[in-house]
């Protein structure tokens, strides 16, 4: 237990908390302003139960932040 004071202690406790849990990181939905988060366990469990259709087939499931997207361009390689 630690006694020091400071928004570190906060970090390291809720990490600590997220890590206890299994949520994984937590990922961004949208602008940081919009304050609004996604637990990356929660979304692997979206897109898996989004794919288990007949017919659809998922392969390495890999999450994780977009680069900035540029407008007039697309957001997904050809």
């Amino acid at each position: 237990m630690t006694t020091a004071r400071g928004p570190r202690r906060a970090e390291g406790w809720t990490a600590g908390v997220r890590e206890r849990l299994g949520l994984g990181r937590l990922l961004p939905l949208g602008d940081p302003a919009d304050g609004v988060w996604i637990a990356e366990t929660a979304a692997a469990s979206v897109l898996r139960g989004a794919a288990a259709r007949p017919g659809a087939v998922l392969g390495e499931l890999r999450i994780g932040l977009a680069v900035e997207a540029v407008p007039g361009e697309d957001a997904v390689a050809a």
